[in-house]
Order: structure tokens, then C-alpha cells, then sequence
């Protein structure tokens, strides 16, 4: 029976083993879905565990691992190698293969959009904020963005850097991408809280788009004020599903 599983520590209930067991029963495939909670001092063992064991099939990666991974793999898609990160790791040929289906669920949320805006705000960069901005940046060269982080450094004149949103900002029509965890339940701390501050609201100009990645709770107050306020609003669970099915197609489709 093949062997596949999401990496990522700490994990609390990962969407991915719901939606790979789903699609293994749908597809009549003999697999486990399993949960690898790796303690970063593990992680070495782990992979050597992996490339060893002639049933590991395939398994998604999440934090704080996406970046990590590339060390131990052979080859990554085009997607994989502009975000400069992994979330999906196959093993073919007793090789180790990275690709990034959350930029291509990003891509795909906002992709009918993107043309009435020539800015984009990327709040938070972590992980995910980083892979989103690698690979926006570079498809998409006629955009501008401000990056909303303390630490982030890069320099190029279609890039501006803040430590935190302000009114000057949210006065132009942008494509704001929350990618903070700020709002989700991942931990009590980020419970009904918002990225932005609620005075900045009423300043973001009525006709940007905020795409916020994260899809639990399906309603955060992000998106309770968003209504509100007749903000335009997406989730991340369109995202989510778009990289999952993506995911599923490379793992166990023959044809890739």
C-alpha cells in the first residue's frame, strides 16, 4: 500500500488528509494519508526514512518546512522554483521531486482580476507571502507592490517595503493578499482578530480586492467586516482546493 502523508510541524488537523483520502476512495486507490508531525531536529532522519521506503509515494509540505525541503530534492517544477518554496513533494524513481501548487491556487483565485490592478499588497511575509510575492513578481512585471513586513528585505523600484499598512496605501485601488495567520484558527491568539487595523478600514479605497488566504474559519472577522463595509472578499478555501486537486493530478496522475 503507498505511503503518503502531509509534513509540517506543529500540525492541527491539516485540510490535505481529508481531501487525499476523499479523492483515494473516489479513484479506488490503495493508500494512507498519514500525518508527519517532524520536529525540525528529526527532519534529516526523516528524509533518509523516506527515500528509503519503496512505498512513500507522495506528500504535501507546510510550515515551517516549505523552504527547507529543497535541500533534499532532485528536481522542482517552474512553480516550485520562482516562489523559491515547496508544498508538494513526489517521489519518482527513488528521486524526490518539489512543486508548488500555492501559487498556482493563488494564481488561479485571482487570475480574472488581476488585470484592474496595477498594485498589490501582500500583507505578512512568512512563508507563504514570501512564495506568493516570488512568483507574482515575476510573472507579473507591470505590477507594482508594497509589501506589509518588519523584516523583509528587497530591493527594486517596483517594490516598496512598510512595517505596517497606512493610509496612503489603501487610498489606491489594490489587490490586498492577506498572508498572515492573523484571523485563523491556528492558534487563540489569532482568534477574531483582523490584519488590518479596524480605524484603516473605511480608508481602503471601494474598489480593491482583498484575497485573504486563509480558509479556517470559512468566516473570519476579516470578512465580516469586508461585508460590512461592501469591501470585495475572497478566502483561501477556493485556493486551498485549487492546489490540493492540483496536488492530487501530479501525484497519481500516470500521465505526469
Amino acid at each position: 500500500m503507498m505511503i503518503n502523508g502531509i509534513i509540517g510541524h506543529p500540525l492541527k488537523k491539516p485540510r490535505s488528509i481529508k481531501l487525499w483520502k476523499k479523492f483515494f476512495k473516489k479513484k479506488g486507490i490503495r493508500a494512507k494519508m498519514l500525518a508527519f508531525d517532524i520536529k525540525p531536529k528529526k527532519i534529516n532522519s526523516f528524509f533518509r526514512m523516506i527515500e528509503e521506503n519503496k512505498n512513500f509515494k507522495a506528500m504535501a509540505v507546510t510550515m515551517p518546512y516549505k523552504k527547507k525541503v529543497i535541500r533534499f530534492l532532485t528536481k522542482q517544477d517552474s512553480f516550485a522554483k520562482n516562489a523559491k518554496a515547496v508544498n508538494l513533494i513526489v517521489k519518482r524513481k527513488n528521486s524526490l521531486f518539489g512543486y508548488n501548487t500555492d501559487v498556482y491556487g493563488a494564481l488561479m483565485t485571482v487570475n480574472k482580476i488581476m488585470k484592474n490592478y496595477s498594485s498589490i499588497a501582500i500583507l505578512g511575509m512568512g512563508g507563504s507571502g514570501q512564495a506568493i510575492f516570488n512568483f507574482f513578481f515575476k510573472k507579473f512585471t507591470n505590477k507594482r507592490f508594497y509589501l506589509i513586513s518588519s523584516k523583509f528585505r528587497f530591493r527594486n523600484n517596483r517594490v516598496s517595503i512598510f512595517k505596517s499598512l497606512n493610509e496612503e496605501i489603501l487610498k489606491e485601488k489594490l489587490l490586498i493578499i492577506n498572508c498572515t495567520p492573523i484571523g485563523s484558527s491556528l492558534k487563540r491568539t489569532f482568534n477574531n482578530r483582523s490584519p488590518i487595523k479596524l480605524k484603516l478600514i473605511p480608508k481602503i479605497n471601494k474598489k480593491s480586492f482583498i484575497f485573504d488566504i486563509i480558509y479556517s474559519p470559512k468566516k473570519t472577522l476579516l470578512s465580516q467586516i469586508c461585508k460590512k463595509n461592501k469591501l470585495s472578499y475572497t478566502n483561501g478555501l477556493k485556493m486551498n482546493t485549487l492546489q490540493a486537486d492540483k496536488a492530487l493530478k501530479i501525484a497519481f496522475d500516470k500521465s505526469n
